[in-house]
């Protein structure tokens, strides 16, 4: 009779971590139904975003000098590209570049579920594994699902990562190289992941090893001079050269790992160092070598990303998506080691194993709704285009580049673009787009300026002035990641520039 109570207290935790863990993908998955169709900006940048992908489909160039009209981000364009690609099919918006996301997120939760279950041959910890991911989801900046190019990259490191891992043939390598290599034509930072992943690959096979690596390299390379030529140099200023100029902030340095990950994801890491460290020969030691690879790889791109000035939580990505895979394979470890103990033992230490799991997922635990605008935030967006649309003349929205164009407007450069430049360079072309902007704004060319705060405050105060609040609602129209931000105030031309 105590044999059967000890069994059904077993099971009973067993499925109160697979539903707690459930919960957590279903709660991400309404979530992305909920944001994907919201017709304006849910993370400050998205719209300028939206702006790269209209240079694409309308034939310009991506990297081009800085001016008030344009500036790209810092980014490699494949992820552009792409939505370009879903945005003919679809039509311009945010839609077709959240759509890439969702779709990009959904694949890496796919891969770190077959991670851990290819490992394991267990579905309940791939699928506790995968759904830990899916609970990072507001750790991670709330980014899964918007108009940035974070999914599409970590989905396809995960892809090369997963064919180095189980698939030992050359032409898995060579199929590794070019995911990898496409990763990084999304985002820089897999180039950090890449270069342990090719030592490991050429340490455990050097034959074959040619294949990743130089699949990688050759098309890293091409890609590179190829993109740079096309535009005239500028390609290389602005995703190897600007990256560069960005101060590093110190105190990063320790609260990545004190904050970042041992706040969010404390148990995960202890069950990872514990696979990862825990006594193990032959081929098992040799499959560890590679999660510790990966480990050190994934980790170490999050923190060298985050050090930099500006970055946000969703640097983390690679980090969580590495520490969830390890989480699953901790506990099958746990699991794996204690079945040849007593009984009583071994149902004790088992439930203890499930509740740490459970304990970890309540960690994570966030309120759903704060990321989803409501209806008062569609309805000011609405007054805001109607508003634009009113006005005779030109109007500059720094930082929201975009939503000008759906009130018929033009476009022009994001502020965090215009601030990419301030920042990250010291030279000449630091000088003449300041040199621009004082022009533009002292010779009054905007009919309005629409800001959120002060916006080089000493130049726009000297030849504009506040008209009037945008909305009644000071709390309507905050984007809901990233760096929280509404527009505010309408500046008109002032009288005399002297006043």
């Amino acid at each position: 009779m105590k044999t059967h109570a000890s069994d059904w207290t077993t099971k009973f935790f067993r499925y109160l971590l697979l539903s707690v863990a459930i919960c957590f993908i279903a709660v991400y998955l309404i979530l992305a139904f909920l944001r994907i169709r919201y017709p304006f900006e849910l993370e400050w940048m998205e719209g300028a975003c939206v702006d790269h992908v209209v240079r694409v489909l309308s034939g310009e160039r991506l990297y081009v000098s800085p001016s008030l009209e344009f500036i790209p981000f810092m980014y490699t364009p494949l992820y552009f590209y792409l939505s370009a690609a879903v945005s003919k099919i679809i039509g311009v918006g945010f839609l077709p570049l959240r759509l890439v996301s969702f779709v990009s997120s959904l694949g890496s939760l796919f891969f770190i579920y077959l991670f851990v279950k290819k490992e394991t041959g267990s579905a309940l910890w791939a699928m506790v594994s995968s759904s830990l991911f899916a609970a990072t989801f507001r750790a991670s900046g709330a980014w899964f699902d918007i108009a940035r190019a974070d999914s599409l990259f970590l989905f396809l490191i995960l892809a090369g990562l997963y064919l180095i891992r189980f698939k030992d043939s050359s032409k898995s390598y060579l199929l590794a190289g070019l995911l990898f290599s496409l990763s990084f034509l999304t985002k820089q930072t897999a180039l950090i992941i890449s270069l342990p992943i090719m030592l490991y690959c050429f340490l455990s096979d050097r034959r074959r090893s040619v294949y990743f690596i130089g699949t990688a390299a050759v098309i890293i390379a091409a890609s590179t001079y190829i993109l740079n030529y096309i535009h005239d140099g500028w390609y290389a200023y602005y995703v190897s050269e600007l990256p560069r100029g960005k101060p590093i902030v110190g105190s990063i340095f320790a609260s990545f790992w004190t904050k970042d990950i041992m706040t969010a994801l404390p148990l995960a890491l202890i069950l990872s160092i514990l696979y990862l460290f825990g006594q193990s020969q032959g081929q098992k030691g040799k499959d560890r070598r590679f999660y510790l690879v990966m480990f050190v790889a994934m980790l170490g791109a999050a923190w060298l990303t985050r050090l930099r000035l500006g970055s946000y939580d969703n640097v983390l990505m690679p980090a969580y998506a590495a520490l969830s895979i390890l989480f699953g394979l901790g506990a099958h470890e746990v699991f794996r080691r204690i079945r040849y103990g007593s009984a009583n033992k071994r149902r004790l230490l088992e439930v203890g194993t499930y509740l740490v799991c459970i304990i970890q997922f309540l960690i994570l635990t966030y309120n759903p709704q704060r990321q989803v605008p409501g209806k008062e935030d569609l309805e000011a967006g609405r007054v805001l285009i109607a508003t634009m649309a009113e006005i005779p003349g030109e109007v500059l929205m720094p930082y929201h580049s975009y939503l000008p164009t759906l009130a018929g407007k033009r476009s022009h450069a994001h502020h965090q673009a215009i601030s990419d430049i301030m920042v990250g360079d010291d030279g000449p072309i630091k000088d003449k787009l300041y040199d621009e902007i004082i022009q533009a704004i002292g010779r009054q060319r905007f009919d309005v300026l629409i800001l959120d705060s002060p916006w080089f405050p000493k130049l726009t105060d000297k030849y504009y002035e506040p008209d009037r609040m945008l909305f009644d609602d000071p709390d309507a129209f905050w984007t809901v990641t990233g760096m929280r931000t509404n527009p505010q105030i309408i500046y008109v031309p002032r009288r005399s520039a002297d006043d």
